[in-house]
């Protein structure tokens, strides 16, 4: 991927600029419109292009979208000078016109103009919807200038210019990482004014906001999404990008930033990371069971917010597991007194039961670790007095274990090397998560916190789901 794009983009307006020797303003022009950095409107150059047709088939008194592909394909229409020396003798014909500016369309009112330059730019985007993706799509856009020549719709301009907005759109999604992300981002830069930076409750209010409107976000999702918007911010040097492009050359070191770095966050999630991480870890020996597996997969989803904002992740952990129970009551079928009884959070755990449970986890992977280095080391005489007395406690430990595969020693010690990497991954992101909850504790005390929370998500579900609790 190069500039925010993929190889397919970079060849198609290659194509396009080398064929008709486009300036390097003019292939930043058209590289801006096709990815979408163009301000305050990316469709915009697409309305104008459409009228631009119009006026053209008007002028050169076209038959049908045949003329006008030649005149889009034509490369000695590329530059301005050449364009105003071929169109200018012209006469008018209803509506459209040539003066000295450049080309005119009057529609009624005060009708629409564009010069000499910005047609040969329009044209060179015609030629990219055209010649996309090995001419993909050429029969298709084809018949759109077909009736924009042959319709008698006086709106077929307007028509036109919403059908390429549509087709673009689509083209940025299959070849532009950078697309369902700035999808994803424009709400929530909307909802924090533009602003980078935001703190726990600005995810909470943001969910509630989408809730109120019917929405229904899970706010585990919602979280997960504030996670990648803080990466993509730091990625990036800020969204103004995104906010407010206006050039892919704005940046220094453009696309160096966006490009394997950019592909791999618009394609994962932090979800599917700790999923894969934790999957590393074999069925045997038990180093974690099931319900612990579960527990660390609440805890570390929203990675790093467990270090960086540790009571989004109670959040996520406690309520977003009675949103998700009833997302599921509702899929399979279920409502009434059920999910008006979910819906109160009475099965909310208490963000200082949460606490001491990470806390439990914490304990427990350092305990695993510990075994893991009695397994490891055997000669233990030249060892400090602190280090052999720690390995005697592990060897105490490892013996008071009643754990399936513990049992064999040769075996459990095969097993844990083989995931020596991922458990130090593990006990290291679970004792910041121990951290970050203590001094959260210190600032903002757990119970008071976890009471008004309670507030706030029981009213938020029981008025997104008072339909189906009503059922």
């Amino acid at each position: 991927m190069s500039g925010g794009y993929d190889e397919r983009c970079a060849a198609d307006l290659a194509i396009v600029g080398e064929g008709r020797d486009l300036s390097r303003e003019d292939r930043a022009w058209l590289a801006r419109v096709v990815t979408g950095a163009v301000r305050p409107n990316r469709d915009k150059p697409l309305w104008d292009l459409a009228h631009a047709l119009a006026a053209l088939a008007r002028l050169r008194g076209c038959r049908d979208g045949r003329d006008l592909i030649t005149l889009a394909l034509d490369p000695g229409l590329a530059r301005a000078d050449a364009i105003e020396a071929r169109l200018s003798a012209v006469s008018a014909e209803a509506g459209a016109a040539t003066d000295g500016r450049g080309l005119v369309l009057r529609d009624g009112g005060e009708g629409w103009r564009t010069t000499w330059s910005g047609l040969a730019r329009l044209l060179a985007l015609a030629e990219f919807v055209l010649t996309s993706e090995d001419l993909g799509h050429f029969a298709t856009i084809s018949g759109w200038f077909d009736e924009l020549v042959t319709g008698p719709d006086p709106d077929a301009a307007a028509f036109l210019a919403k059908r390429l907005a549509r087709h673009l759109a689509a083209y940025r999604n299959a070849h532009l990482p950078l697309a369902p992300l700035e999808r994803r981002f424009r709400a929530i830069l909307g909802f924090l004014d533009g602003r980078r930076s935001f703190v726990d409750d600005d995810i909470l209010d943001f969910w509630r906001n989408e809730m109120a409107t019917g929405e229904r976000p899970g706010f585990r999702t919602v979280a997960e999404h504030f996670v990648t918007f803080e990466a993509a911010s730091g990625l990036l040097g800020g969204l103004e990008s995104l906010a407010a492009a206006s050039s892919l050359d704005a940046a220094e070191g453009w696309e160096e930033r966006l490009d394997a770095s950019l592909a791999d966050l618009a394609a994962s999630e932090p979800a599917e990371a700790l999923a894969a991480l934790l999957s590393d870890l074999p069925d045997g020996p038990k180093i974690l069971t099931g319900a612990e597996r579960d527990d660390l997969a609440d805890f570390l989803r929203l990675e790093p917010f467990h270090r960086t904002r540790p009571l989004t992740a109670l959040r996520a952990a406690s309520f977003g597991r009675v949103q998700s129970g009833i997302a599921n009551r509702l899929r399979r079928g279920g409502g009434g007194a059920d999910v008006a009884q979910r819906a109160s959070c009475a099965e909310a755990e208490s963000y200082a039961a949460l606490r001491e449970r990470a806390g439990s986890l914490a304990t427990h992977l350092a305990r695993m670790l510990k075994i893991a280095a009695a397994l490891r080391i055997a000669d233990r005489d030249e060892l400090p007095v602190e280090a052999r007395a720690a390995l005697e406690a592990a060897e105490a430990d490892l013996r008071r274990v009643r754990r399936a595969g513990f049992e064999d020693r040769a075996r459990l010690a095969a097993g844990f090397a083989a995931v020596d990497a991922t458990l130090v991954r593990l006990a290291e992101e679970t004792g910041r998560l121990e951290q970050a909850l203590a001094t959260l504790a210190r600032q903002r005390p757990l119970e008071p916190a976890f009471a008004a929370d309670l507030e706030i998500f029981a009213r938020a579900f029981a008025t997104a789901y008072a339909g189906e609790a009503a059922a």
